[in-house]
């Protein structure tokens, strides 16, 4: 397995725990809960800075309940605890659902490595369920799945649907703060998202005392999506880019949601907004676990160059690309194991 190194770097391992704490921007939901048009203007003023600036944001007063969160994270710990193989029965499709066992992420095209990397977390991916009279489920067409629940974790499905209808609600309800910080009209932004593509990863970091040179939990990377909202863990691991190039351990409040803006809201803004990258290093004392809710548009809708972000010159950087097109190429491009589910455009399982 591609950089499977095991032998121990104690200054590597020194480097990269021993880093300087940043609090990251805090942004507060009351007034867009509230429809306070005044208030959300100062949001969308304070999110314009965090755009052009760090990349990174909590988010407080969300209205996310605790027993949600809470509920998903206990049903995470079931999952991950069940056995290897009732696991791997839910191995990841070629739609992206389903189950990564550790060591099975291989990054082998990033900016920020010289060699492939190989990731030390497992995984399992739920989404929106595509009916099966959808024409892209019926022609197979690459992303339009369904989830697969495993028999040991029977609560799961009910819990993990819940999470994600919540989340989905306050991803879809921050859209207009979007608009105004992006100098657009409030409603820009709903006809992309009414077919929302909407999905989680569940994700379980072991305890890793020592590590391998250049060994991370999950290397460093910037996610592909619009923005994607991460609930505070509970163990830290988390680090974050800053602006000059170094990493930073962010202060996280306790019950506030992670917020970071994904590469296709970078291309869509024509590099205004920043993809920022970030990684986290394997726990010492508890196993960590998250729940990345991934925000992403309609697959099909196709983002050209935001009408705000151009003009004379500054002309589009990027060329019009679906979600769906941009997605599928990087992942197919960067991960190995996605390229090789796929065949001239059909899944190979």
């Amino acid at each position: 397995m591609a950089n499977a190194n095991t032998n121990h770097d104690p200054d590597y391992t020194r480097q990269v725990r021993d880093i300087r704490r940043r609090p990251l921007p805090v942004l507060d939901l009351g007034p867009l809960r509230a429809g306070d048009s005044a208030g959300i203007d100062g949001l969308a003023r304070q999110l314009r800075q965090v755009a052009e600036g760090l990349g990174f944001m909590c988010l407080v007063d969300h209205g996310i309940p605790d027993e949600l969160t809470e509920a998903m994270f206990n049903q995470s710990r079931e999952f991950f605890a069940l056995p290897l193989d009732e696991k791997m029965a839910l191995e990841i499709d070629p739609h992206e659902r389903g189950y990564q066992p550790l060591r099975m992420t291989v990054v082998r095209e990033s900016r920020y490595y010289e060699r492939p990397q190989n990731d030390f977390y497992e995984s399992y991916n739920f989404g929106v369920d595509y009916a099966d009279d959808n024409p892209n489920v019926v022609a197979r067409k690459r992303m339009f799945g369904r989830n697969r629940w495993p028999a040991g974790a029977p609560d799961l499905s009910r819990v993990a649907m819940h999470y994600l209808e919540t989340m989905g609600q306050l991803a879809t309800s921050f859209l207009p703060v979007w608009s105004r910080a992006l100098g657009l009209s409030d409603d820009f932004f709903t006809p992309y998202f009414n077919r929302a593509h909407f999905y989680t990863r569940m994700i379980h970091y072991p305890i890793k005392q020592s590590l391998a040179t250049d060994e991370t939990g999950h290397g460093a990377h910037s996610d592909t999506s619009f923005n994607t909202f991460l609930p505070a863990a509970q163990e830290p691991g988390l680090q974050v880019m800053d602006t000059d190039g170094r990493w930073i351990l962010p202060d996280i409040p306790s019950d506030s949601i992670v917020v970071n803006f994904g590469q296709y809201l970078e291309r869509w803004s024509n590099g205004l907004v920043r993809a920022t990258p970030h990684r986290v290093i394997p726990p010492t004392e508890n196993d960590r676990y998250s729940l990345a809710f991934f925000v992403c548009p309609n697959l099909d809708a196709v983002g050209s160059c935001l009408p705000s972000c151009q003009g004379p010159g500054n002309p589009p950087r990027f060329d019009p690309e679906s979600f769906w097109q941009f997605h599928t190429g990087y992942m197919s491009r960067v991960y190995p194991h996605f390229e090789e589910r796929w065949e001239n455009g059909q899944p190979t399982a």
